[in-house]
């Protein structure tokens, strides 16, 4: 019994590490190759806190060298929570503001081996090779938990708590959130959401979690040892989740249990001298394996475990329209654009706007304002600046020169996430839709006033942060209605065609509530039957009272929409007018077509 408990005690370990990373990598892509130096973090801060002061006769130092300070086990063991909670923080702000992808890899995994190192070479605090031997097990009403099948309990207690907030996280609004932010970071500031914050806090959740099994081992194991705490371990904890598949809690446990399930197995059948050997080739093997022949995963994301699984709808082929009789956003469709009222007030003032990329001046000097309630387009040659401009104006880029005034107030310093608080939201021609998530979930990412999308309204408000998340999906299903989508509500974006994809960020536009959308390029890359459908959706936007402002090369899109064209050629505002003005004029016709 002992002997099976305490390789329960092995694979509990791993899985609680696997859930752990698999916060930060399942949810927000992030990988971090230090997940055993904060385990490892935990476990020595609550071993030397823990352990009796040094004690010396004539000199000579009777303890293993470690002079610690005595604290109550459940004291320290808190202390080495917080801690590898607050070093991850630490780590996190470089790490999360400044660096991504391979660069986060090596970062995370530079402060691994640095905490090695320190582990062996600080032998007056640390022990050295040796480690800390002789510590204080854990009590409970004075009984103390020193074998194995007794301390197995604390582990199944913290993987529960560990899963349940991983399950909680994972279908809450912040979980949603920081799947939109791992594949589009720009898409969410686009929205007027926040993607630091919620990045910095679940790296320091994910650690702290670590740091909680590492005060767990020590005190069960009553030593410390720096092979505990290697590189190995963390490579060992990102194959369990790449094995069972990563932004799932189920996957992350089967790997866990695959992988450290397979360690005393491989012990048995192999010479002690050799197991480490045996065990790398089968993890290599194992891995690569499934990278090659199931890169998601044992158990992908999105996989569910339900009987009777209901049916996801099929697409729609048909040309997209808006579906009134599931909308509560009533809307009115006209097939031409009405003419552009003269004393119309301008929602959005910009003056001499000037951006310069090297040698090469984007955008020149530019003036216009935009007429509320109205669709204004931008046109002109490739490479005129129009994309440009909409990065300028909502800060993805910073200007040279220039000022930018939405309703009177100067937004001109504002960040992108501000801008569109304040009701200025954009689309790209990337599109930038999130997509592993369901179109639902894709709008719903940007409906305002989620209380749920921060950790202690979630945790310490429930029932609240439930009640509005039902809002939020009806508005997301409204606005999915009003592009002729709630028929594939529920449909991985990934799915579903690029003209659908377009309108499904149409409706996170909607979904903000902003008064001014800036659409890039809506119909690019759309089948040409889909096209009227888009007219259509855009033109409903007008009626609903939004202010839509388009980059556009289709001329025929153009003249079914905008009352209000404004063309641009090599960064400067050539003329502005009626469609059917400009195209009077053979000098902006020869600039536009080259001929």
């Amino acid at each position: 019994m002992e002997y099976w408990a305490t390789i329960g005690i092995a694979i509990l370990t791993y899985a609680v590490l696997s859930v752990s990373l698999n916060l930060l990598f399942g949810y927000i892509g992030e990988l971090s190759m230090a997940t055993a130096a904060f385990f490892g973090i935990g476990a020595y801060t609550a071993a030397i806190l823990s352990m009796p002061p040094a004690q010396s006769i004539a000199g000579l130092t009777l303890s293993s060298g470690v002079s610690g300070y005595d604290l109550n086990p459940w004291v320290a063991g808190v202390v080495g929570v917080v801690l590898a909670a607050v070093a991850a923080l630490i780590i996190s702000v470089p790490a999360v503001a400044r660096v991504r992808g391979e660069s986060l890899i090596l970062l995370t995994f530079s402060f691994q081996l640095v905490f090695s190192q320190l582990l062996t070479s600080m032998q007056s605090v640390t022990g050295g090779d040796q480690g800390i031997s002789g510590l204080k097990p854990l009590a409970i009403f004075g009984h103390e938990f020193t074998q194995a099948r007794q301390a197995i309990w604390f582990y199944v207690v913290l993987l529960i708590a560990v899963v349940a907030l991983g399950m909680l996280l994972g279908s809450s609004p912040y979980g949603r959130l920081l799947r939109g932010m791992r594949e589009s970071e720009s898409a969410v500031l686009s929205v007027g959401k926040p993607v630091i914050v919620p990045k910095l806090l679940v790296f320091s959740v994910a650690c702290g979690i670590a740091g909680t099994v590492g005060v767990l081992q020590s005190n069960y194991l009553q030593s410390v040892a720096p092979a505990s705490f290697d590189v190995n371990v963390s490579i060992l904890v990102v194959a369990a989740v790449v094995l069972g598949g990563a932004g799932n809690i189920w996957g992350a446990l089967l790997g866990s249990v695959i992988l450290g399930g397979l360690t005393p197995v491989i012990r048995n059948f192999t010479a002690d001298a050799h197991a480490s050997q045996w065990q790398a080739i089968i993890f290599g093997v194992a891995l690569f394996v499934i990278i090659a022949f199931r890169p998601n995963g044992l158990i992908p994301e999105g996989s569910r475990f339900r009987r009777g699984r209901r049916p996801q709808p099929e697409l729609s082929e048909a040309t997209p329209t808006p579906d009134t009789a599931h909308s509560r956003i009533e809307v009115t469709s006209e097939s031409r654009p009405v003419a552009l009222a003269v004393d119309a007030e301008p929602i959005l003032v910009v003056k001499g706007l000037s951006k310069r990329f090297g040698g090469l001046q984007a955008v020149n000097d530019v003036s216009f304002s935009l007429p509320e309630r109205t669709i204004t387009a931008l046109i002109g040659p490739n490479g005129a600046g129009k994309t440009t401009i909409f990065n300028l104006i909502t800060r993805a880029i910073t200007p040279d020169a220039g000022s930018v005034t939405l309703r009177g107030a100067d937004i001109s310093a504002m960040d992108p996430r501000e801008i569109a608080i304040q009701g200025m939201v954009r689309s790209f021609q990337d599109v930038r839709v999130f997509q592993k998530m369901s179109a639902l979930d894709n709008v719903a990412v940007a409906v305002p006033q989620q209380p749920g999308e921060w950790a202690w309204p979630l945790l310490l408000r429930p029932v609240s942060s439930r009640r509005r998340e039902r809002e939020v999906r009806d508005r997301a299903l409204d606005c999915l209605s009003l592009v002729g989508l709630s028929k594939v509500a529920q449909q991985p974006v990934g799915s579903l065609s690029f003209g659908d994809q377009k309108l499904v960020a149409i409706a996170r536009l909607i979904a903000t509530d902003g008064e001014l959308l800036l659409l890039d390029e809506p119909t690019s890359g759309v089948d040409p039957g889909s096209v009227e459908g888009v007219i259509e959706v855009i033109q409903s936007l007008r009626d609903i009272g939004k202010t839509v402002c388009l980059v556009e090369h289709s001329l025929h899109f153009v003249d079914k929409l905008a009352e209000h064209v404004i063309f641009l050629d090599q960064g400067r505002l050539t003329a502005e007018g009626s469609l059917e003005e400009l195209t009077s004029r053979p000098d902006l016709v020869t600039l536009y077509f080259g001929t």
